[in-house]
C-alpha cells in the first residue's frame, strides 16, 4: 500500500502498530551482532543485543550501548506503512548515530499488518516493548530517562505510547517516557482514515474505516488520547510527499486543548530523509531527543 506509488522503500508510508498478546514483558532469548546498518558512516557501529519480549519472531528490541555513560534512553520505532516488508533495519543509522553521540537506543520490531499485527496487536507489542526496558537481565538505569521517537508509522506509535492509560492495549506504562517525538507521523488517525490521501493505508493497519470500527479508533488513535503523559513533539518534514501536514497540526491542536504540552516542529526535507542521521533535519531532532530527556531531569 504506497499512497498512490509503486511499493519502494523510499515511496512508504510509516506508521507502526502493536500486538494482541503477553501482557507481561517476559525475559526471553538475547544474542549478540555487529550492527548491520549500512546508512550512515560510522567510524565504528555500536554492538547490537537482540532482546526479546515475546514469543513471535516479530517480538524483540535492538539493544545498543554508548561507549562512555548515557545521557539516557532512546526508544526507536521504525515505519513502514505497518507492513511486514520492512523493519529495524530503517532506523539502523540512526540508531548507531544516536548510540555513537551517548545514548542507549532500544531500536523496536513489532508485528505488522499481514503477520499478526494491526490493531490492537501492534499496539501491544509497542507497549510490551517499552516495557520491557525494565525488565531483568538489562544494564541497570536504562529505563529511567526514555524518550520515544518514531518514523512514519512508528511515529503514530511515539505519539500513542505517550498517552497510554490503563483504557489502552497494554495498560498503563510501566515505563515511563520523558518525552516522544513524531517524525511524520499519522496521528491524527481517525482523520487520516478519512483522507483520500491516507485512508486506506490507516483502514489497513486499523481494520476498517472510522464508521466501521469505531472503538478501535478510540483505542489507537493519538489525537483521541490525549492528554499525553509527557511532552509530544509532531515534526514534520516541509516536503513531505506522503504525509498530509495537517495531521501533525491537527494533534497539536487537540493536545493542546487538553492541557497538553505539545509542539509542532517543521524541518526541511521529506518523509524519508527526516529519519536520516546524515540529513540537515539531524541536529533539530537531536536537539529534540535531549529537550524531552531533560524533562526528566538531566
Amino acid at each position: 500500500m504506497t499512497l498512490g506509488r509503486p511499493l519502494t522503500r523510499r515511496g512508504l508510508l510509516t506508521v507502526s502498530g502493536a500486538a494482541t498478546l503477553l501482557s507481561g514483558c517476559g525475559g526471553g532469548a538475547d544474542e549478540s551482532k555487529g550492527s548491520g546498518s549500512t546508512g550512515s558512516a560510522q567510524s565504528a557501529p555500536a554492538k547490537v543485543r537482540r532482546v526479546t519480549y515475546g514469543e513471535d519472531p516479530s517480538q524483540f528490541a535492538e539493544l545498543r550501548m554508548p561507549v562512555e555513560d548515557s545521557k539516557g534512553t532512546v526508544v526507536l520505532l521504525h515505519g513502514g506503512a505497518w507492513l511486514p516488508e520492512y523493519g529495524v533495519s530503517e532506523l539502523e543509522p540512526l540508531a548507531d548515530r544516536l548510540t555513537e553521540l551517548g545514548f542507549v537506543t532500544w531500536n523496536v520490531e513489532y508485528r505488522r499488518i499481514r503477520a499478526g499485527g494491526g490493531v490492537p496487536n501492534t499496539l501491544l507489542d509497542v507497549a510490551a516493548a517499552v516495557d520491557r526496558l525494565g525488565g531483568e537481565g538489562l544494564p541497570a538505569g536504562i529505563a529511567g530517562r526514555v524518550v520515544l521517537v518514531g518514523h512514519s508509522a512508528g511515529g503514530h506509535l511515539s505519539a500513542w505510547a505517550a498517552s497510554r492509560s490503563p483504557a489502552t492495549p497494554g495498560g498503563a506504562p510501566l515505563v515511563r517516557a520523558s518525552g516522544a517525538i513524531s517524525l511524520a507521523g499519522i496521528i491524527a488517525l481517525t482523520h487520516g482514515g478519512d483522507d483520500p490521501a491516507l485512508a486506506d493505508t490507516v483502514a489497513n493497519f486499523v481494520g476498517g474505516r472510522p464508521d466501521d470500527v469505531p472503538e478501535k479508533y478510540a483505542i489507537a488513535d493519538p489525537a483521541r488520547l490525549v492528554p499525553a503523559s509527557c511532552p509530544v513533539w509532531a515534526v514534520r518534514a516541509e516536503d513531505d510527499e506522503l504525509v498530509p501536514a495537517d495531521q501533525s497540526a491537527r494533534y497539536v491542536r487537540a493536545a493542546k486543548a487538553a492541557g497538553d504540552n505539545a509542539e509542532e516542529v517543521t524541518v526541511p526535507g521529506d518523509h524519508d530523509s527526516i529519519a536520516d542521521p546524515e540529513a540537515p533535519s539531524f541536529p533539530t531532532i537531536e536537539k529534540l531527543i535531549t529537550e524531552a530527556l531533560a524533562q526528566a531531569g538531566g
